[in-house]
């Protein structure tokens, strides 16, 4: 017998499948039907049905061979033609004796695999019109059945039994390996699709992760990218904020260099009035001595403020040298003069312990500057600020202590925060406390502030000196 060992892997091939077995089974089990039905032909003599039944039978063995090379359509109306052609002959020889009407019930079976529903049935019911058609046409004598076929005879004989149990075994077996294969085929289908989609699922649950870490790496990628630009702008403005006290200090030197000229030259004056005056006008003395005085006074204020201006003025890429933190802060006090004036009440508590502090003497004085401006700022109508400062541990410790405003908890540990303020719009940078920070930082000191709203904020720095046995000075 032939067998099919094709795998079934699409719709197609199932109905190929079909159609193949149910060809392979019309060609064996119709070949055993044809060799019984010629006891017909031994009993009864030649009839042209058996010509008919021999080319259908040649016809379908001829398919099953070269099944392989026919498209599925034309294998299933060729197929459906035989049937119909074997069961419409036999009906139309034999009339209600025929044993091949069961094929019938296989015409909807075959259409089904190619024809759609409706069209199936459209043939199906064609076909049993036309078989009635032909009964018809038997019952009022246009067709009859060879004489020599005696129907009372006939039914008593077990030849007829035989052949029709030879065609209702065939449309049996056709119905039922076409059904298993069918069910087996489409079983097998059913179970590749399942790997397939089971392996397409897992495909797709894995390009699912790897986009989900994509897409972290990604989200992490931006946050960086997002950083990245705030500390970009960040440093734009401090780099602005430094341009402008970079300018301010060239200015400020300036400033001191050409009000420097002019203090020298009343200086002059001065010593040249007292020696005049000395001289020639020495019963003057007495009476010009309070104006002399005067003058004297505000030349050394004047140099004061000249000297903290070039200490303010001093560049970043100064070399390192000993800096003397007491007279830092009181450059500082002289520069903040005309804004501590009847407000703010200094006091001075120095220590006298030898140090020797190296570092460069204008950012020292930037950062204590920075200091002392808050303090003054957070010192709303009057107050005091106490300066204290003290050597421990090769550490020089400076404490500066307002009785202003205060700094809310919440806010205290974001202050040395780039651009972070609390004064209005216009009035503040946010970048004092930074700078301060960042310059203490690159001499390994410290900044700790404490503070408690309506009280006052108390600053400690820290910075790391070498202890001396004697003063030493600059």
């Amino acid at each position: 017998m032939l067998q099919l060992k094709e795998e079934v892997n699409t719709v197609d091939e199932v109905k190929k499948h079909i159609l193949d077995t149910s060809l392979i089974v019309t060609a064996v089990i119709g070949s055993l039907a044809f060799l019984i039905s010629l006891f017909r032909w031994y009993n009864y003599g030649f009839h042209i049905s058996h010509v008919i039944n021999f080319l259908i039978i040649a016809c379908v063995i001829l398919m099953a061979v070269i099944r392989s090379r026919l498209s599925i359509n034309f294998k299933a109306y060729l197929l459906v033609f035989l049937i119909v052609l074997l069961t419409f002959a036999d009906a139309i020889n034999y009339g209600l004796f025929s044993s091949a009407r069961i094929y019938l019930i296989l015409i909807p079976f075959v259409c089904i695999v190619y024809l759609p529903f409706r069209r199936t049935l459209l043939v199906f019911v064609s076909t049993i019109v036309f078989y009635l058609l032909i009964g018809y046409l038997h019952h009022h004598g246009i067709l009859a059945i060879p004489p020599e076929y005696d129907p009372n005879h006939y039914v008593l004989e077990l030849y007829p039994w035989i052949i029709n149990t030879v065609h209702i075994s065939v449309g049996a077996f056709i119905i039922l390996l076409v059904t298993r294969r069918y069910i087996n085929s489409y079983t097998n289908l059913i179970s590749d699709q399942e790997v397939v989609i089971k392996e397409r699922t897992e495909d797709l649950e894995s390009a699912n992760e790897e986009l989900k870490a994509t897409n972290e790496e990604l989200f992490g990628q931006r946050e960086e990218l997002e950083d990245a630009i705030e500390n970009l702008h960040q440093t734009q403005k401090q780099l602005i904020q430094s341009e402008k006290m970079a300018s301010l200090g060239i200015l400020a030197a300036g400033v001191a260099h050409e009000i420097n000229n002019p203090l020298n030259f009343i200086n002059g004056g001065v010593v040249g009035l007292e020696n005049y005056i000395g001289e020639h006008l020495k019963e003057h003395a007495t009476d010009l001595e309070p104006l002399i005085e005067g003058i004297q006074v505000g030349v050394k204020r004047a140099s004061e403020i000249v000297t903290s201006l070039n200490h303010y003025s001093r560049h970043d890429d100064a070399p390192m040298i000993p800096c003397d933190i007491h007279t830092i802060i009181d450059n500082c006090l002289v520069m903040m003069s005309s804004q501590l004036k009847y407000k703010v009440e200094i006091q001075k508590i120095y220590t006298d312990r030898p140090y020797k502090l190296i570092c460069n003497e204008g950012k020292i004085h930037q950062a204590m500057l920075n200091i002392l401006s808050n303090a003054e700022h957070a010192i709303a109508d009057k107050g005091s600020i106490i300066i204290a400062t003290n050597v421990e541990k090769s550490k020089l410790i400076i404490t500066i202590t307002d009785t202003g405003c205060g700094i809310s908890q919440e806010n205290l540990p974001r202050i040395t925060d780039p651009f972070f303020t609390t004064k209005d719009p216009g009035k503040g940078t946010g970048l004092g406390l930074s700078i301060t920070y960042n310059i203490l930082q690159e001499y390994n000191g410290t900044l700790d502030f404490e503070s408690q709203l309506g009280i006052g904020t108390k600053v400690v720095v820290t910075l790391p000196v070498t202890e001396t046995k004697k003063p030493w000075t600059i």
